[in-house]
C-alpha cells in the first residue's frame, strides 16, 4: 500500500518510508535505516533520501552524500532533493553551493525543505560577508535567513525528517513560540523522550519563562532517574535561571541529596552571587575548600572564591578572598586578570590596563598560558581606553566652551564633573561580547564530572 503525501512533490510513500520517516522525526536514525532495508528494500528516490537523512545524522557523511546521488539522478527535478545535496556541500566547506542553493529558494519559496536549507546558505554568506568587513551586507543575510526559518515553520507538517533540525534553529533565532510549538507536538507523541524534554528545557530557558522551566528540568531529572549525572544537569539549568526563592531552594534539595557533589555546589554558589550574596557563597566555597582532597577541584574552588565577588562587583570582598587564595590558586595570569578586575572596580583604571597587560604579557612568554583570558583582558584594555579617551574629549571640549565664553565658571565646573563621572556611566553599559556571561564567571572552568567521594 501506498500513501500521498503532501509536500513530497506528489510522491508515493510505502509504509516502510513512512516508518522509516517517523524515526527520523524522532532523532532515531539506525531505525530508519533498518526500516528501509526491510523485505526487498526501499529503492525509490524518496527511499535513497531518507536512508541519505539517516546517515547524516549517524555522521556518515560520504554515505550520505551516495544516496543522496541517486536519488537526484532518480528525479532531477526534485527540489528538495536537489537543496539537500547542496546543503551536504555546503556542510563539507564548498562555498560554490550558496549561489545555487539560494537560486533554488527563489523559484521554490513555498518548500518547507528549501527553506529549510537555504538558511544554512544565508548563514554561510553572512559569515562570508563579515569575514569581508561587508557588516550591513551580512546583517541583511540574517534577515533573510530568519525569514526562510519562518516559512518552514509554517510549514513543519511537510518535513518530520527535519523536525529536530527546525527546532534547532527556532531555538537559534530566538522564535519561542514555534520552537515551543514544535517541542510540546514531538513529546505529545513520545513524552519519555530525553532529548526532547532537554529540547523543552533549552526552548524555555530561551523564551526567559523560569516557573515553567523549572517544571520542565524537574521532569527531566524524574525521567533519568534523579542520578547524580542528572542533578548535575538540573543544577546547570538553574544556574541560567534569575536565582530567586524558588531556584535556591532548588539548589538546597540537590545538595542534600548530593553533599558531596562539586559541580553542584559551584553553580549553587554562582547563583548566591548573582542574588547578592556572594559572602555567604564565599563562605560555602570555603567550607568546601578545606573538605576537598583533589587538587584540582580545590584550585576551581579557590579561583570560584574570587570570581563571584567579582561578578558580583564586590571588589572588597574579591580582594579579600585573593588575599586567602592567591597561593592556591598559583596562576600568575589568572591572578593577574583578577587584580585586574578588582582594580577597575575600584575605579583604578591606569592600575587595571596595567595588569591586564600582564595577562597578556603572561600568555606570550609562558606556552601553557590561556589564550582566552588573553584575548578577554586585550578586549577589558580596548575599553577602559577608549571610555578614557572618549571622556578625555569630552574635559577638552567643556574647557574650550568656557575659553570661547557663553557659559560662566559654575556651569563650567558643572560640565568637568560631568565629564569626570563619564567613565562610571559608561560601566553600565553592556561588556564587550568577548568577555563570559556574568552567570558562568570569567575564566573558571566548573566540573561537570561527578567528584570522588
Amino acid at each position: 500500500m501506498l500513501t500521498a503525501i503532501s509536500g513530497c512533490g506528489g510522491e508515493r510513500l510505502s509504509p516502510a518510508a513512512l516508518a522509516a520517516r517517523k524515526a527520523l522525526q524522532f532523532a532515531r536514525p539506525q531505525e530508519a535505516l533498518d526500516k528501509l532495508s526491510e523485505g526487498a528494500g526501499e529503492s525509490t528516490p524518496v527511499g535513497h533520501f531518507l536512508r541519505a537523512c539517516a546517515l547524516e545524522q549517524l555522521e556518515r557523511l560520504d554515505a550520505a552524500k551516495a544516496e543522496i546521488k541517486l536519488a537526484v539522478d532518480a528525479a532531477p527535478n526534485n527540489p528538495k532533493y536537489k537543496g539537500y545535496s547542496l546543503r551536504l556541500k555546503l556542510f563539507e566547506g564548498d562555498e560554490a553551493a550558496i549561489t545555487p542553493l539560494l537560486e533554488l529558494y527563489d523559484q521554490n519559496p513555498s518548500s518547507a525543505a528549501v527553506s529549510l536549507y537555504a538558511i544554512f546558505a544565508f548563514q554561510a554568506k553572512h559569515v562570508k560577508q563579515r569575514s569581508e568587513s561587508k557588516l550591513r551586507a551580512a546583517r541583511v543575510q540574517l534577515d533573510k535567513a530568519l525569514a526562510a526559518l519562518k516559512t518552514a515553520l509554517s510549514l513543519s507538517g511537510e518535513i518530520p525528517e527535519h523536525h529536530r533540525e527546525l527546532l534547532g534553529m527556532a531555538v537559534w533565532f530566538e522564535q519561542a513560540d514555534d520552537a515551543i510549538k514544535l517541542v510540546d507536538a514531538l513529546l505529545r507523541e513520545d513524552p519519555d523522550n530525553a532529548e526532547f524534554l532537554r529540547d523543552r528545557v533549552k526552548v524555555l530557558l530561551m523564551a526567559k519563562t523560569p516557573s515553567e522551566t523549572i517544571s520542565a528540568a524537574t521532569a527531566l531529572f524524574k525521567q533519568q532517574e534523579r542520578t547524580e549525572a542528572a542533578a548535575v544537569e538540573f543544577a546547570n539549568t538553574l544556574n541560567r535561571l534569575p536565582p530567586g526563592p524558588v531556584v535556591l531552594r532548588q539548589y538546597e534539595s540537590l545538595r542534600e541529596t548530593f553533599p558531596t557533589n562539586t559541580a553542584i555546589l559551584l553553580r549553587h554558589c554562582w547563583s548566591l552571587g548573582k542574588a547578592g550574596r556572594s559572602v555567604e557563597a564565599c563562605a560555602e566555597l570555603a567550607t568546601a575548600f578545606d573538605q576537598q582532597s583533589d587538587p584540582r577541584r580545590r584550585r576551581t574552588l579557590a579561583q570560584s572564591a574570587v570570581a563571584i565577588p567579582l561578578e558580583a562587583e564586590d571588589a572588597d570582598t574579591a580582594a579579600q578572598q585573593l588575599k586567602r587564595f592567591r597561593k592556591e590558586i598559583r596562576d600568575d595570569q589568572m591572578i593577574a586578570y583578577f587584580e585586574g578586575q578588582i582594580a577597575e572596580l575600584r575605579k583604578d583604571y591606569s592600575g587595571s590596563v596595567s595588569k591586564m597587560q600582564d595577562v597578556v604579557n603572561i600568555y606570550r612568554s609562558d606556552s601553557n598560558a590561556s589564550p582566552e583570558l588573553a584575548r578577554i583582558a586585550l578586549a577589558h584594555i580596548q575599553k577602559v581606553l577608549t571610555e578614557q579617551q572618549l571622556a578625555e574629549q569630552i574635559r577638552n571640549a567643556a574647557e574650550l566652551t568656557l575659553r570661547r565664553g557663553g557659559i560662566n565658571q559654575y556651569d563650567a565646573v558643572d560640565i568637568r564633573k560631568e565629564a569626570q563621572s563619564l567613565l562610571n556611566l559608561l560601566e553600565v553599559h553592556d561588556r564587550p561580547s568577548l568577555e563570559k556571561p556574568k552567570s558562568e564567571g570569567p575564566t573558571i572552568v566548573i566540573p561537570d564530572e561527578t567528584p570522588p567521594k
